[in-house]
């Protein structure tokens, strides 16, 4: 970006030259660049225009923006071209792609000083080569790589070997890395060329030779925050000067003193420089070496209050709302729920949806296989139970078949309650959840068991039957028994045992107390981790950001704050 503006028509050419090995990604390039190119024309006088200006500085943005640039990655071999001219050095590291392309992922360029203007060609060219790789060390330490460069001599020259004093400094440096020196022609080096005379840091810029870090806080930011602290001021703390630095003593060590307020930014640095540290891993980099009021409050207030991690963490997020019942069922049909499983398609069979009914006190299933969702399948599948009885309420998701006005027209006139779980709640109809899975593991074993040429359907509703003739893990009954009273045991017919009404309905009884024990169990494990809230209008909430089906990987998982505008209920708010 710092790349200096042309003042020639030379420096134009080499400008041009570099950027030719990435006309496939400029789009419009040519319309783009022609203030540029216009300059370069026989004649043309060169004025350095606010057109020029304008290209000049899209075409840099470009170079510096994805698809051109690339995220450096460990995985991918890397590349180092470097070039040497008499201002300048200049190099590109670059990985090549999936796709096979040499992308360039980062670029660099120095200029030489006056002692090094003067030194021979081989030496610039070892200058380029330590002075790219020490700028990158980051990147290189521990790692492969390969330099080019189009200095000829240099390729089967073990510069490592050399011992001789304008080389000696160089090689002593670039022995601790792993590499080798490629040659290759100056007109398939004109990137790094580029650079090399149009070089942008100064000769003494970044002169280190160890890994440049980032210094998170000065010292003199301490002691002009220690100058403020009246605590000190005043003596109202324990503290002891060491340097010019005040320190208390906590736990048999030394730290330093800081106002609450320099904490609490001391904290958001840390937090937002480590990618968005949870507060124990904050903790770890500020306790030991920091003292200041209320610094562990500080911390975990500071963490769980940042925006950022609200919208965007996955873990450690407060969940709140707790689990509520909907029932228990006390006897058949009181309560009911509807679910569809789709994907069906194939199997010998245009259909491609399971449509079920569940019984909530029962646990017993009616099936429905269709190639639609519309009301007229929902309608039917009811009317399988509404024949021969009553039903209190059904309790199903938001599907369009359901919502539909013939749907609840329908439900209206046969005086059923129809109740919604809440969007994106699967989890609020749990029983036909559970049921679903059950049932698809079932009719896939069916089906992959052995070569059937049955369609899936039939043996869906195969699968159905078997389902109501076992045991239920939570009843402890079959489905067809509690409904029926109709023994489903393995017995052979001559051995099973009538059961009396009055047996029946005890193991009703039974049943239902094992329903209500299965669901207090539930809700202690679903409310351990969970935070009863009375929300109040006004409050700013943060809510899902859509189904997380339909969410692109790096997308905020949450959005918001927004403000409550409404109570309709203990577990429903419009915002």
């Amino acid at each position: 970006m710092n790349f200096p503006q042309p003042k020639s028509q030379k420096n134009i050419r080499q400008f041009l030259g570099k950027i030719n090995f990435y006309h496939d990604y400029i789009p419009g390039g040519a319309r783009m660049l022609d203030p540029l190119h216009k300059l370069l024309r026989k004649n043309e006088k060169f004025v350095w225009n606010d057109e020029c200006e304008k290209s000049f500085q899209e075409v840099k943005k470009l170079l510096c923006s994805k698809p051109m640039l690339e995220i450096f990655d460990n995985n991918l071999p890397i590349k180092i071209f470097t070039d040497a001219s008499v201002e300048g050095i200049g190099a590109i590291l670059k990985q090549q792609q999936k796709d096979g392309k040499d992308k360039p992922v980062a670029y660099f360029s120095k200029k030489t000083n006056e002692s090094q203007k003067k030194k021979k060609a081989i030496y610039l060219e070892c200058l380029a080569i330590k002075e790219a790789i020490k700028y990158w060390q980051h990147w290189l330490i521990g790692k492969k790589f390969t330099v080019y460069s189009d200095h000829k001599p240099l390729e089967n020259l073990n510069i490592k070997a050399r011992t001789d004093e304008e080389l000696g400094e160089m090689a002593y440096y670039l022995s601790q890395y792993d590499f080798k020196i490629v040659y290759i022609p100056g007109k398939e080096n004109i990137e790094a060329d580029c650079l090399s005379r149009n070089p942008v840091l100064e000769s003494n810029q970044d002169t280190e030779e160890v890994l440049r870090i980032v210094n998170l806080i000065k010292l003199d930011e301490i002691k002009k925050d220690q100058c403020m602290n009246k605590e000190i001021e005043e003596k109202k703390i324990n503290a002891t000067e060491k340097d010019g630095i005040w320190y208390k003593m906590c736990k048999n060590k030394m730290k330093i003193i800081l106002t609450e307020e320099f904490s609490k930014e001391m904290i958001v640095r840390i937090h937002v420089q480590w990618c968005h540290l949870g507060p124990r891993q904050v903790m770890n980099k500020l306790c030991p070496y920091y003292y200041s009021k209320n610094l562990i409050d500080n911390i975990k207030w500071i963490c769980k209050n940042c925006e950022i991690c609200i919208k965007n963490k996955s873990r450690g997020q407060g969940k709140y709302g707790l689990m509520s019942h909907l029932g228990p069922a006390t006897e058949p049909f009181e309560i009911m729920s509807i679910d569809t499983i789709g994907g069906f398609g194939g199997q010998r069979s245009t259909k491609k949806y399971l449509h079920l009914l569940v019984d909530h006190f029962t646990r017993y299933a009616y099936v429905l296989t269709s190639k639609t969702q519309n009301a007229s399948d929902f309608i039917k599948l009811v009317k399988m139970v509404l024949e021969t009885d009553k039903i209190g309420r059904i309790l199903t998701d938001q599907y369009p078949g359901i919502n539909s006005k013939d749907f609840k027209q329908f439900l209206e006139s046969n005086e059923v309650e129809l109740i919604f779980t809440a969007v994106n709640t699967p989890f609020s109809n749990g029983l036909n959840e559970r049921l679903n899975q059950t049932l698809l593991n079932k009719i896939r074993c069916k089906i992959n068991e052995k070569e059937q040429r049955k369609a899936w359907t039939s043996i869906a509703r195969e699968c159905v039957d078997k389902y109501n003739e076992t045991e239920h893990s939570v009843t402890g009954f079959a489905p067809i028994y509690m409904l029926e009273g109709k023994d489903a045991s393995i017995l052979p017919e001559e051995l099973k045992q009538s059961r009396s009404e009055e047996q029946w309905i005890q193991d009703r009884k039974i049943a239902l107390e094992r329903t209500i024990k299965s669901n207090a169990y539930n809700k202690k494990i679903f409310d351990k981790n969970r935070i009863n809230y009375d929300f109040k209008i006004g409050d700013l909430v943060y809510i899902e950001n859509g189904n997380k089906l339909n969410r692109k990987k790096l997308d905020n998982l949450r959005i918001g704050p927004f403000e409550i505008r409404e109570k309709v209920s203990n577990t429903l708010y419009r915002i």
